[in-house]
């Protein structure tokens, strides 16, 4: 029966190879192989409830089955459950150390739960299984990144380029890491590289204006998040520092509009309110600025910038007292310098990730395939 259920499968007739696995169970409601593949074949089908319930009862009889942890994991995987995944997949590793799909899937679940330490290990012995597993190697440089091991990461990028020298992604991470390790300049290079190979990509055109913000060189950030904008008009991070860019190029009435829209859609985020209120001090509305300065500090009052700058605009207003007061809370906490403070990996977020760029975190229905055994 196992045999015709088999052919069935392979036919594609998967009800039909579903209703034998019923009969064998019936007649043997023991049999971990009949669960097993009657849950996978519940799993392509995205019935899940009915899957997890065959990989389960197997699992009770048979704990320490490899194949039915495994395939327990890659259900859980295709649901983007990553962390009920982990348990069947690190049982399934120490079950098989050495089996590749295993320990890449555990990995792939740790960095679905942006829990990039613990995956490290595992993307490491998988490449040691597999030095030519491009996507264990992609992962494992943004988890380098994302850890901030910038000493691992750099020379990773050598043996990723030898596996895919032509990908735009390779520049991409190289200036994430020259970013974290305060290479400024040569961030902007690799970007500049990645934008000759895909100049309609907003988050590459956003990574090189970013980089050109932090330096300073504001005339030159502005054309490229205008770009990352026009690309994607919902790309808050490239509006929010295209209107600080403006503000840093002394034109505040263009950053004005762009803040303005942005506090609709986030009226309590910090920065936003802050660069609102910076635009509106620049553009002589004292009062207006006066208001956001305080809502800025409202919302993060550890903040000392905005505390000195509503001092200062208080001493346009005449209003010395609370000048004062404000000057001296600014010198109690201290502020740290701007730059110091930003990061690319957290500017772009999921976009300078090529975890969900190049589908290696995967959507559900698009895992790897099961493991009958």
């Amino acid at each position: 029966m196992a045999a015709q259920a088999d052919q069935l499968e392979s036919r594609g007739k998967w009800d039909e190879a579903a209703e034998i696995y019923r009969k064998i169970l019936k007649i043997d409601p023991r049999s971990v192989p009949a669960l097993n593949a009657l849950g996978v074949l519940y799993v392509r089908q995205n019935k899940f409830a009915e899957g997890l319930a065959s990989y389960r009862k197997a699992l009770e009889i048979s704990p320490h089955e490899f194949g039915t942890n495994l395939n327990l994991g890659i259900a859980y995987i295709k649901m983007q459950d990553y962390q009920s995944a982990t348990v069947p997949l690190s049982e399934a590793t120490r079950l098989k150390p050495a089996d590749l799909q295993a320990r890449k899937l555990l990995a792939l679940a740790l960095v679905g739960q942006n829990n990039y330490l613990d995956a490290i290990p595992h993307l490491e012995e998988a490449l040691a299984l597999d030095p030519s597993d491009l996507g264990s190697t992609y992962l494992l440089v943004r988890a380098y990144l994302e850890t901030k091991k910038f000493d691992k990461a750099l020379p990773a990028f050598q043996h990723l380029e030898a596996l895919d020298p032509s990908s735009p992604w390779i520049h991409i991470l190289k200036g994430q890491a020259y970013d974290g390790t305060g290479a400024y300049n040569q961030a902007v290079e690799e970007f500049q590289q990645a934008r000759n190979q895909i100049p309609g990509d907003a988050t590459v055109h956003f990574s090189l204006g970013f980089m050109y913000w932090k330096l300073l060189r504001f005339s030159e950030a502005i054309p490229e998040l205008q770009e990352a904008l026009r690309l994607d008009p919902k790309f808050d991070q490239a509006a929010y520092y295209l209107a600080d860019s403006y503000l840093g190029d002394q034109e505040p009435a263009k950053a004005l509009p762009l803040l303005q829209n942005l506090a609709k859609g986030a009226p309590q985020e910090f920065r936003v309110r802050l660069g609102l209120a910076k635009a509106l001090e620049k553009l002589g509305q004292e009062e207006e600025a006066v208001a956001e300065f305080q809502e800025a500090i409202r919302l993060d009052p550890a903040q000392a910038e905005p505390h000195y700058l509503l001092g200062r605009t208080y001493q346009k207003l005449k209003r010395m007292a609370d000048a004062q007061k404000e000057m001296e809370a600014a010198q109690r906490l201290q502020a740290e310098k701007r730059a110091g403070q930003e990061s690319l990996l957290n500017a772009t977020g999921a976009r300078g990730d090529p975890a969900r760029e190049l589908g290696l975190v995967p959507a559900p229905g698009k895992q790897p395939g099961d493991n009958k055994q």
